[in-house]
């Protein structure tokens, strides 16, 4: 136990002193039907990308690299995709913690461009990223696959990883952050997959629910003509632990308020150094 305790003090202490600050730009056109939010969300991405190119060495794929160069200029991020979503795996270093965060706005020959500076801490990967693949879907079918979604669409998720581990699912919503996997009444901290084994969660047909008595289904809705939320998707392939959570009877999910949530997941990444975390941005607009 000694021994344990103090090989998992080393590890810390190596994570902890490999820590860098960093800081990354971006900006990105605000396109035709597109919220302001939206637009600072991809900026925030590229820049946090930007930060972590710029400070660490890269293992992007040839096809994801051509992507990332072809809308680059100098330090200037630019994009109109969420190429994103897949690339920032292959990154050699992870976002820890964003310390500090400033948007602008301005007018470019008829143009508008929304710019993100930011600065935060981050430190490189010790292990290689997994390649998990990852779909958000509106229908049971892959040819579904989407981040744009309309009211009263059903949200499904389709998750498979080449090796066994435990998997956990939050959606971030107006400063609260509901957990979505495990199902609410699961009392499992995670939802434990086996390697090379397709699922696709939220749904209700028998084949898809052999290993959770209960399954939520998710409907999805729309206050606003467009509405954002992002997911975070956990997969390590240790036991993960939980946020400080409850059950909020109003909603019907375990909830946590969004501060203390980025304060758990920090603790986690530092715990874990195989934790893989990625976010997925959706956008739900009224019909």
């Amino acid at each position: 136990m000694r021994i344990l305790w103090g090989l998992a003090c080393g590890i810390a202490g190596l994570l902890w002193s490999q820590e860098r600050m960093v800081s990354g730009f971006a900006e990105v056109e605000l396109l035709p039907g597109w919220s302001i939010e939206r637009a600072q969300r991809q900026a925030q991405q590229l820049a946090i990308l930007q930060a972590l190119q710029s400070t660490f060495p890269n293992h992007i794929a040839q096809a994801s690299k051509y992507l990332i160069d072809n809308r680059t200029e100098g330090r200037q991020a630019r994009t109109q995709t969420y190429f994103y979503l897949t690339a920032d795996q292959y990154i050699g270093g992870e976002w820890l913690q964003t310390t500090d965060v400033r948007f602008s706005t301005e007018v470019r020959k008829g143009q508008v461009w929304v710019t993100c500076k930011i600065r935060g801490r981050a430190r490189p990967r010790l292990n290689p990223p997994l390649p998990l693949e990852l779909r958000t879907l509106r229908c049971r079918d892959t040819a579904c696959t989407t981040t744009d979604f309309l009211s009263g669409d059903p949200f499904y998720l389709s998750f498979r990883s080449v090796v066994p581990g435990y998997l956990q699912v939050f959606w971030e919503d107006s400063g609260r952050v509901y957990r979505l996997l495990p199902y609410q009444n699961q009392r499992q901290n995670a939802w434990p997959v086996r390697g090379d084994t397709t699922y696709l969660f939220f749904s209700s047909e028998p084949q898809h629910r052999s290993e959770a008595f209960w399954t939520d289904e998710l409907l999805l809705t729309a206050e606003k003509p467009e509405v954002l939320h992002r997911i975070y998707v956990l997969f390590s392939q240790h036991p993960l632990s939980a946020p400080p959570e409850r059950f909020d009877p109003t909603v019907g999910f375990h909830v946590v308020d969004f501060d203390s949530f980025q304060e758990w997941l920090l603790a986690e990444r530092l715990r874990l150094s195989d934790l893989n975390v990625r976010y997925i941005d959706i956008s739900v607009r009224q019909r």
